[in-house]
């Protein structure tokens, strides 16, 4: 393994972000480089490891009408001063619905909303599909659910995605997502 050491801190609310971390590490250690995920929403920030023992942070988190989760806000704003270190190269991600077909506007969102609420700039970032699971064993609530149903079908009538509203729908572009950690790799 390499002495570059990359951390991949995420927030997930239903497991389809955490699944895309793990592909990035997976790619990033086929790479020859060492990874540490961390999902922001099970460890506290307490027991949150220090960037400096990292030559890349990846920080990805799903989106919910616009929204990162807590952890990944709490994250960016407690460890601001390290991800501007020139030394440490700093990638973002974003994961959800509007990313299959506005990839190009997810990215400026996120290029936006990083400099407007972080005053941070990324070295690099993405974003990708997500996921929505609509089946009888989704982790989503019955009413989180419900909303997602009705949702789909305003985003099959309006983006032309088609959706099983009984299944689970993956929109993650998985070489899109190898290629990211190939670049990410790639600044290293």
């Amino acid at each position: 393994m390499s002495d570059k050491k990359v951390l991949i801190a995420y927030g997930t609310r239903t497991g389809c972000t955490e699944g895309i971390a793990q592909k990035l590490a997976e790619t990033l250690e086929q790479k020859g480089l060492s990874t540490d995920l961390l999902n922001l929403g099970v460890v506290k920030s307490k027991k949150w490891p220090s960037l400096n023992d990292y030559k890349g942070i990846i920080v990805g988190s799903s989106i919910r009408a616009t929204m990162w989760t807590k952890g990944v806000k709490s994250f960016l704003n407690k460890n601001k001063e390290d991800l501007k270190k020139k030394e440490t190269k700093f990638g973002m991600f974003n994961v959800g619905l509007y990313a299959v077909t506005a990839v190009e506007e997810s990215k400026v969102m996120i290029a936006d909303k990083l400099k407007n609420k972080h005053d941070l700039e990324a070295d690099l970032h993405d974003a990708f599909g997500g996921m929505m699971d609509l089946s009888e064993d989704s982790p989503m609530g019955k009413a989180t659910k419900s909303i997602m149903k009705a949702a789909a079908k305003g985003m099959q009538e309006d983006m032309g995605l088609e959706f099983d509203k009984e299944g689970c729908n993956d929109f993650r572009d998985w070489d899109r997502i190898a290629k990211f950690a190939d670049k990410f790799a790639g600044i290293l």
